[in-house]
């Protein structure tokens, strides 16, 4: 009898471990990537992405752009569609990239702009880009511009203001691999993933070290990332542009492919 007692003791050891520790090694693989609410999972035909914000103009219409949920060459995405029009979806979000620093997507873009140069404010519209925000350092900003911050450039923009930013884009001109300052902000980097027409209309896949790139790009350690915005714009051109996104994450090494 004490030997079946002590089969007993140590069977219910076991399921008690069982239970505990389970929910715990679920929860540390999904510690292994941050999902920014662009899956499969989360589709809502016809709606902005739960989480994310289409920045409004125009006293609180957006005008010549939309973002929606729908189902783009086959797979569930989120559209943006621009009409001479800046078509912008936000997120605050606050990830460190010393543990994520690799981001993932997959995009389909259905045209470039024809006739126009990204290295010029005229010309400075994207059929998509993936646009990363850093928390500033307020210790370097002058009291002006910190007050101007308090005042009206953090609401204005929708996240504090003064930090570094880099775009993932594609060029309607520019090839890939090129990096180029903002027209408008030329101590802000923009980097081309992709670019022309070639490789239109098909959905394809990028991974990168976010974290690697900030440090080449500034010679600096990123800040912790505060802001996503997920562009399509024609405003500048006067054109129009249809592109899609989906798996969006964040992931603590490369995936394989």
């Amino acid at each position: 009898m004490p030997g079946a007692r002590g089969q007993r003791i140590w069977v219910i050891l076991f399921v008690v471990v069982l239970v505990v520790s389970g929910p715990s090694l679920e929860a540390a693989e999904i510690r292994q990537f941050l999902d920014l609410g662009l899956s499969a999972v989360n589709f809502q035909e016809g709606k902005v992405p739960e989480g994310w914000s289409l920045r409004k103009r125009l006293l609180g219409v957006t005008k010549g752009g939309e973002a929606r949920w729908t189902v783009c060459g086959g797979q569930p995405a989120v559209m943006l569609h621009s009409r001479a029009a800046l078509t912008f979806l936000e997120k605050r979000v606050d990830i460190n990239l010393r543990q994520f620093p690799v981001v993932s997507w997959k995009w389909r873009v259905e045209n470039i702009l024809e006739g126009i140069d990204e290295r010029d404010l005229g010309g400075d519209d994207h059929p998509i880009r993936i646009f990363f925000v850093f928390e500033p350092d307020s210790s370097r900003q002058s009291l002006w511009f910190r007050l101007k911050r308090f005042l009206y450039l953090d609401q204005f923009h929708g996240h504090p203001m003064g930090g570094h930013f880099t775009e993932y884009l594609w060029g309607s001109r520019l090839p890939a691999g090129e990096i180029l300052p903002d027209p408008g902000k030329p101590r802000q980097k923009l980097m081309v993933v992709e670019g022309g027409r070639e490789r239109l209309g098909r959905w394809l896949s990028y991974q990168r070290n976010l974290y690697e790139d900030v440090k080449t790009l500034y010679g600096e350690e990123p800040r912790r990332l505060i802001f996503i915005g997920i562009l399509n714009d024609t405003d500048a051109s006067g054109l129009e542009a249809v592109s899609c996104i989906s798996e969006l994450r964040f992931h603590k090494a490369r995936v394989p492919e």
